[in-house]
C-alpha cells in the first residue's frame, strides 16, 4: 500500500520517471510502501517479533575478544554464515534442498535460519516460521473438542509453503506421536518437491542437538560411580528420520565450545549496571 504522503507518488503507488529511449516518462510502481509490503509479508510468514532484525547483515562474527571469544570462535561463525549465503545465493540449485544448522544454545542458529528465510522471502518465494515445540502443542490441542483448529488445518501451511523454517527440532521429549508428526512433515516435503526444481521444498532446520555422544563420569550419592551420556539428534528424532536430514539438509553443525550470546549479553548487562 503506497504511503499517502510520498512525494513521489501522492499516495497513487505509481512514480514516473524517464523512458529509457529519451522520449517523455513511464509510470512505474513506487518503492515507498516496500517496508510495508515487506513487513506484511513476514508477518504472514509468522516470523516472531523477537526475530525480525536476522538478518545476514546483523550477524555478527567479528566478536574476538581474547578472553570469552577466541579468533578460532569467530572463525566458526563466519563459515557458518557462508554457508548459509552461499545456499541462499545459488536456491533451488543447491545440491541439497535445505539447511540444518546443528549447535549448542545462544551460537546464532536461528538467526541465520531466519536470514536465509528473509533473503528467500525477499526473491519472491513463500516463506513460513515454525517452533517446533510450539507446533507440536498446537496439534495436541487441536485434539480437544470444540478447539478452532484441527490438525490438517495447522499443517497446511508447513506441507504446502516453499520454504519452511523448523526452529529447535527435537526440543519436546520424544514419543512414537512425537516422531511420526516429524517424520510426516519432513517426508512429505520431501516427497513432493520436484527433482527438476519446478517444485522446489526448502526445509530449514536449527537444533540444539548433535550427532556426536559426549559421556563424563559422575558419582551418586552413596559413591557409586555413573556414565552420563548426552542425547543425540537421532535420539530425539529417530534413526529413519535422521537419515532422511541427511539427503534433505546440508549440515552446517557450529563448536560445542562456543560460547552463549545471550548469557554472555546478559551477564556483560549487569556488569555495566
Amino acid at each position: 500500500m503506497a504511503l499517502e504522503n510520498c512525494r513521489l507518488c501522492r499516495g497513487t503507488g505509481y512514480k514516473m520517471i524517464a523512458r529509457p529511449d529519451g522520449a517523455g516518462s513511464m509510470a512505474v510502481a513506487c518503492d515507498c510502501g516496500m517496508e510495508e509490503r515487506a513487513s506484511r509479508v513476514m508477518d504472514r510468514a509468522r516470523v516472531p517479533k523477537r526475530y525480525e532484525h536476522c538478518d545476514f547483515e546483523s550477524y555478527a562474527t567479528d566478536l574476538a575478544d581474547g578472553k570469552t571469544y577466541s579468533a578460532r570462535h569467530g572463525d566458526e561463525l563466519k563459515r557458518a554464515k557462508l554457508n548459509a549465503q552461499g545456499f541462499v545465493k545459488n536456491y533451488p540449485g543447491s545440491d541439497h534442498s535445505g539447511l540444518l544448522f546443528m549447535g549448542p544454545p545462544g551460537v546464532g542458529k536461528t538467526h541465520l535460519a531466519v536470514a536465509c528465510l528473509r533473503e528467500l522471502i525477499g526473491r519472491g518465494h513463500s516463506g513460513y516460521f515454525c517452533e517446533y515445540g510450539t507446533m507440536l502443542r498446537e496439534i495436541q490441542q487441536s485434539y480437544a473438542d470444540g478447539a478452532e483448529k484441527n490438525e490438517s488445518k495447522i499443517l497446511h501451511p508447513i506441507l504446502s509453503v516453499e520454504v519452511l523454517v523448523i526452529d529447535d527440532l527435537g526440543c519436546i521429549k520424544p514419543s512414537d506421536w512425537v516422531r511420526d508428526i516429524a517424520g510426516y512433515i519432513i517426508n512429505s516435503r520431501y516427497s513432493e518437491s520436484s527433482r527438476d526444481l519446478t517444485h522446489p521444498k526448502c526445509t530449514i532446520i536449527t537444533t540444539n542437538y548433535s550427532d556426536y555422544v559426549q559421556e563424563s563420569e559422575g558419582k551418586l550419592p552413596n559413591g557409586r560411580l555413573i556414565v552420563n551420556r548426552t542425547e543425540t539428534l537421532s535420539d530425539r528424532i529417530g534413526m529413519r528420520l535422521r537419515s532422511r536430514l541427511f539427503e534433505v539438509c546440508k549440515t552446517v553443525e557450529l563448536e560445542r565450545s562456543l560460547p552463549d550470546f545471550r548469557k554472555e549479553k546478559s551477564q556483560s548487562s549487569r556488569a555495566r549496571a
